[in-house]
């Protein structure tokens, strides 16, 4: 111990001594270990850490799909009951409709609050107690037995001030009276993909899932499917059980069974599906940072274990053995990588602060983000395996006894300036690797923010709100409020025009039918068509082209003819090589029979990444139901937020129970749905010019340690007639040389990587000419410069200075 603190005591004294190699080492070592913390922590908390339920190993999803390759859908009540009565894999099954949103009145200001129909198997499911009452009873989901709530722990908080006898209270949701039955706890998280959820996944009250056995249905599929398997059964044997049980729903429903088939996925992988390739991408990109930064520091170490050669030699002839060297090395190099890990973690979480303000809206568990012991002893383990390969660079050279005579100035040996160059080139081409990486999601960005969208989204205003059933229960009450409305909003100052749709491009929200085309053959599986309601005017105000035909006007009520309007994806699929305007279609399967009188351009609603699918336009006032749920879109002169309260005043004027919710401008609307791939790209290119900068001060440290080791040489030459344009380039070939291995190894290494990557881009391929181009005339350019300043002023050494060492 006394030999320890000895080492400990002499290795702060030697690096306060050399202040600048310290401070350049530990701000290296802290940039690497801050970034790659702050990561860690994100995928720790989306990615690594179990699911906050009981046994989430075996919690899982069911999925519906209507053909082999469609894509996944939520379940048919009818098929959920029928998977709970057949199926012997699963312990518990319990269904969630996440479309339940409420209007809270008599609490103050009315306000639309996020809800969610489950059932009373769904907290039992997860593992879930109520911190206070009861959960929901089996008889609950009956109908006339239903109107009991369960409040989130947040909303128990904010309403009620935490009062523990609220269980047995009413609360007023849709102007019907619900009883408390509890409230959560508040470490409970419902964890969930928005998109999965109907752009939620963040809860205020939950209401029993009704299961009414008279009026199941089987054509739509609206509820999510959870499933708890039993010990000892896997996913694979449940989704055995599951595929005979919907091929015999298919022989006896085959009108709506058909060909469909049932998915099982654990809860885990469909929470992160989406999120895991990137942010597995993010991880590896910011450990060649890490990389970067524990070469820069070994070149460091190297270049100083040059200089500290002699003193070696005389501790070596004073009795000192390879072992005591070494453990005097790795002391000084704990002491040092010691201190950039306290700066790492400070850095980490300043970087953590950042990263929460442009985190993706959609990013499951961002809750859960924080740095805890984990993430210390991912931070201590990074530190220590620096320290140990820094401790140990300095003994790649053989110290000798006899050195201590000989030596006169202190020099590499050929095996310490072969790693040193190695250690450039490698350097390089990691950094190579992540400029290519940063280029190529850059310029996938860039190609996805210039796609059309298919809409005019500047000057946009939106706002959600939702008509309490029992106020407004027919399509006729709700067309008169529409326009009662609109016409208001309309006369407001600074608005141009305004209308409501049913469902908002890149909204999180979207609806789909089986339509009937008038005289074809019933379409198969994977055929439905988008369903959009929409008023008068808010295609024109969404600025979306209308092709052929007309838009809706207030003539198509609901004593007019039914009508409709298509786009061109439907166009092609459903009447292809022909004039859609005056064909009829049905949705569904039930009358009345619409006739196509418009054609409107594509708009992409599931995502800029994504093709149109077929969509379908309806007057609200010819809905086959009532639709209370709709968006308002108003376009304004000036600033669209500037509009926000007029909106609501004149809304309050009409029916002042009635809340605006969700109100932003359609621009952010269009950024929100980009979020992921703007944050990869932000991040990986913060990284990238991290590592550009790490790998010139590398380069140059390396160029500098060169050219002092070569002044006598230089003195010699110049001695002899060399001029400065001489020694300038004879130290810039060596310079080239590496660079142009660096820039080879890493395009090869980058481009396999982009191959690896490429599910994430947009518009690019992983090999695109133009960004490896401009990547290696970059990284040429500042290795260059990096190289040129230690060259030139080798170059201008005056050969008596030179020889005079000698």
């Amino acid at each position: 111990m006394d030999t320890l603190r000895q080492d400990i005591r002499y290795g702060i004294r030697a690096l306060l001594t050399h202040r600048t190699f310290a401070a350049a080492a530990v701000l290296t070592l802290a940039l690497g270990v801050g970034a790659n913390a702050a990561i860690f922590t994100i995928c720790r908390a989306v990615l690594f850490r179990p699911l906050p339920y009981t046994q989430p190993e075996q919690l899982v999803m069911l999925w519906e799909r209507p053909a082999a390759e469609g894509a996944l859908q939520g379940a048919a009540p009818a098929n959920f009951v029928d998977w709970r009565t057949r199926s012997t894999s699963f312990d518990q099954l319990a269904a969630v409709n996440p479309s339940t949103g409420f209007t809270l009145t008599g609490a103050g200001v009315p306000e639309r609050i996020a809800g969610a129909s489950v059932s009373s198997s769904f907290f039992p499911l997860l593992g879930t107690r109520m911190a206070i009452g009861r959960n929901f009873l089996p008889d609950e989901e009956q109908p006339g037995r239903h109107q009991v709530v369960i409040l989130s722990h947040g909303f128990w908080q904010r309403v009620y001030a935490g009062r523990r006898d609220v269980v047995g209270r009413t609360l007023t949701l849709n102007d019907a009276t619900f009883t408390i039955a509890g409230v959560l706890p508040s470490e409970f998280e419902f964890v969930g993909r928005r998109e999965d959820f109907g752009g939620l996944n963040r809860f205020d009250v939950w209401v029993p899932l009704v299961v009414d056995m008279q009026r199941l249905q089987r054509g739509t599929h609206p509820w999510r499917v959870f499933g708890r398997l039993r010990n000892g059964v896997g996913a694979g044997a449940a989704q055995a059980e599951l595929d005979v049980i919907a091929e015999v729903l298919g022989r006896e429903y085959p009108s709506t069974n058909r060909n469909r088939s049932v998915v099982v996925v654990p809860l885990s992988e469909q929470i992160t599906a989406g999120m895991r390739a990137p942010l597995l991408t993010l991880l590896a990109a910011v450990g060649l940072v890490w990389l970067i930064a524990c070469v820069n520091v070994a070149n460091l170490l190297l270049t100083r274990a040059a200089a500290r050669h002699h003193e070696m030699s005389v501790r070596v002839a004073l009795g000192a053995s390879r072992l005591r060297l070494g453990r005097q090395l790795v002391t000084e190099s704990v002491v040092l990588t010691s201190a950039a890990a306290v700066a790492g973690t400070a850095l980490a979480w300043g970087l953590l602060r950042l990263l929460e303000l442009q985190l993706p809206f959609d990013l499951p568990r961002a809750g859960e983000i924080r740095m805890d012991a984990h993430v210390a002893g991912f931070i201590a383990t990074l530190s220590f395996a620096a320290a140990v390969v820094f401790g140990c660079a300095p003994l790649v050279r053989r110290v000798d006894a006899g050195d201590s005579l000989r030596e006169r100035r202190p020099t590499a040996s050929r095996g310490q300036r072969r790693v040193r160059s190695a250690l450039v080139i490698g350097q390089i081409a990691l950094a190579c690797m992540l400029l290519v990486g940063a280029g190529l999601m850059g310029r996938s960005l860039w190609e996805l923010l210039n796609v059309a969208p298919g809409f005019e989204a500047h000057q946009i205003l939106t706002a959600q709100m939702s008509l309490v059933s029992s106020r407004y229960p027919t399509v006729d009450r709700i067309a008169a409020f529409q326009q009662d409305t609109l016409t208001r909003i309309r006369n407001l100052p600074g608005v141009q025009s305004a209308g409501a749709g049913g469902y908002l491009p890149l909204g999180g929200t979207d609806n789909s039918w089986a339509p009937t085309i008038e005289g074809r053959v019933p379409l198969g599986p994977g055929n439905d068509i988008q369903y959009r309601p929409a008023t008068p005017g808010y295609i024109e105000t969404m600025g979306i082209p209308l092709l052929r035909g007309r838009h809706f006007n207030a003539a198509d009520n609901a004593r007019a003819p039914a009508v409709a309007i298509v786009n061109e994806a439907a166009a092609r699929r459903y009447w292809p090589g022909e004039d859609p305007i005056g064909r009829r279609l049905q949705i569904d399967g039930g009358p009345p029979w619409r006739t196509v009188v418009g054609v409107l351009s594509d708009v992409r609603h599931q995502g800029l990444d994504m093709a149109a699918k077929p969509e379908l336009y309806l007057p609200f006032a010819q809905l086959p139901y009532p639709s209370s749920a709709m968006t308002l879109v108003i376009r304004t002169a000036g600033d669209p937020l500037g509009r926000a309260a007029d909106v609501r005043q004149a809304l309050a004027g009409i029916d002042a129970n009635v809340p605006l919710s969700r109100v932003q401008t359609m621009d952010e609307v269009v950024s929100a749905s980009v979020g992921g791939p703007k944050f990869r790209a932000m991040l990986i290119s913060a990284f990238a010019l991290l590592a550009l900068l790490l790998a010139s001060i590398g380069v140059y440290a390396v160029m500098s340690a060169l050219a002092g080791e070569r002044t006598p040489e230089f003195g010699v030459r110049a001695a002899l007639g060399a001029t400065h344009g001489d020694l300038l380039r004879l130290m810039l070939q060596q310079s080239i040389g590496l660079i142009a291995c660096g820039l080879g190894i890493g395009m090869f290494g980058a481009i396999a990587l982009a191959h690896v990557v490429k599910n994430l881009l947009f518009g690019v391929a992983p090999y695109d000419v133009m960004t490896l181009a401009a990547v290696s005339a970059l990284l040429t350019l500042v290795a260059l410069l990096a190289s040129y300043v230690p060259a030139r002023r080798a170059a201008r050494i005056d050969p008596l200075i030179a020889l005079r060492y000698e």
